[in-house]
């Protein structure tokens, strides 16, 4: 006999990366046939809407100078706009199945659907943003596990681990931080926000993959992933013609990828006296072969040329520390190839000759949880890179590229239950080019979040 009873859980532990976004319920049912056991289905989302108002200054401009923007930097939407958008997660729906004991081993699946409450450019009526060139849905996650006392091995589509845990520990989760203005991606172009991403981390991006974890160890405190990616294809940045502050196409790209990407580090998770904490130390390779067309490039200079292989690594520090009500968070990265957009190997990771872009950056946030669901959070970030010696030319040709973005945030939220929190956030955004201009952007954002 068959039997399905609905269950409601008081947490939220989906499979995916977002069970670590909410503490809310989910909505469960059990499917009880032969094995007592029972296979559970399981569904939970998150749901937001944001109020947003940001006003940003022109870029930089100077008489026979070209000022080069990377993608989302603020760019060159200039002035005030007032937006109902999502936030930087977007809308998600999930799916997910786990299995009865399996001779002491379990099997997960997990299915989550991603749309957003955008509307394109144009501001259209009823529109999803296709025609604008956004995504109007998304399947992020499309994986399954599985696992016992010998580890567990992840297959499919998912959060990357590098950068993935710097994503989850952000504030803007709940928020929308920067994007609204950017360079490579105007309001309405993509489904949601950019948040922390290039200001403090690398974005880790939802990718094919195949991983391993292993047991704890060390006392029960500590894991080790490795796992095997789709790889990307590395760009440079985007050169405007000189003497203005456009983006006309002058790029390379090493599309050629004969190998997976390769990610891989150590979680630990423990307690120090009173206080408990969750840190991470992980690292990412991938190489690509430079294709197709040469750029124009300075007199006496000479591109690296088609065929050429370039290597791109990087590792990253961070955690969590939590005290009484007060919650800190610290991450760190760097590597050649690692660009300043924040778009892990992509647009800014090489220059013009082929030479990979170091970059580095890091951001530090803290949290004080109040009584009755309100808490306080600020967090300051900021990405650099490091020019090469083409670049340095560029500088003295009067091409200048950005060398720095920081963003201040502060943002204040109030959780009514275990589903509906109010947020509200204040970002104060720079970008600094390598010849000392400066650009600023402010954003102000009110909106609700919803999980279950």
């Amino acid at each position: 006999m068959r039997r399905i009873s609905l269950l409601l859980s008081t947490a939220l532990v989906s499979v995916g990366a977002f069970s670590a976004l909410s503490h809310s319920a989910r909505a469960e049912i059990v499917l009880v046939g032969n094995d007592p056991s029972g296979w559970v289905f399981s569904t939970d989302g998150f749901l937001n809407a944001f109020v947003t108002q940001s006003g940003s200054e022109a870029l930089p401009a100077k008489t026979g100078g070209t000022y080069v923007t990377p993608a989302f930097s603020i760019g060159s939407n200039v002035g005030s706009s007032t937006h109902v958008t999502s936030g930087f997660v977007p809308e998600t729906f999930g799916f997910n199945v786990k299995s009865p004991d399996i001779d002491g081993n379990k099997l997960t699946a997990r299915l989550s659907l991603q749309t957003s409450i955008t509307n394109p450019a144009s501001h259209a009526w009823d529109s999803d943003g296709a025609a604008t060139g956004a995504t109007p849905g998304l399947i992020r996650e499309a994986f399954m596990t599985y696992g016992g006392n010998w580890g567990e091995v992840l297959a499919g589509k998912s959060l990357g681990i590098f950068g993935g845990q710097a994503i989850l520990n952000d504030m803007y989760i709940f928020g929308v931080g920067s994007g609204l203005n950017s360079n490579g991606q105007p309001y309405g172009a993509f489904n949601t926000t950019t948040g922390g991403i290039g200001y403090g981390y690398t974005y880790a991006g939802w990718n094919g993959n195949i991983r391993y974890t292993t047991p704890a160890f060390l006392g029960g405190t500590t894991k080790a992933t490795i796992g095997v990616f789709e790889p990307n294809s590395v760009l440079s940045a985007v050169i405007g013609a000189a003497g203005t502050t456009s983006t006309a196409a002058n790029t390379i790209t090493a599309s050629k990828t004969r190998s997976p990407r390769f990610e891989g580090g150590f979680s630990w998770a423990g307690k120090i006296g009173e206080a408990t904490l969750a840190s991470y130390l992980n690292a990412t390779y991938q190489s690509a072969t430079l294709a197709g067309q040469a750029p124009t490039l300075l007199a006496g200079t000479t591109y690296t040329g088609n065929g050429t292989t370039v290597n791109i690594y990087g590792g990253e520090l961070g955690g969590k520390l939590s005290y009484g009500p007060m919650d800190f968070v610290a991450h760190g990265y760097g590597g050649p190839g690692l660009g300043l957009s924040g778009a892990q190997l992509s647009f800014d990771s090489l220059d013009l000759t082929g030479k990979t872009n170091t970059g580095y950056g890091y951001y530090v946030q803290t949290a004080y949880n109040f009584s009755e669901g309100t808490s306080l959070s600020a967090r300051y970030g900021s990405s650099f890179i490091q020019q090469t010696s083409y670049q340095k030319k560029q500088q003295a040709n009067m091409t200048y590229n950005m060398t720095e973005k920081d963003m201040f945030g502060a943002m204040i939220s109030h959780s009514f239950n275990k589903w509906v929190r109010v947020v509200g956030e204040y970002d104060y955004v720079t970008n600094n080019w390598a010849d000392g201009a400066n650009q600023h952007e402010n954003i102000g954002a009110a909106g609700i979040v919803i999980t279950y």
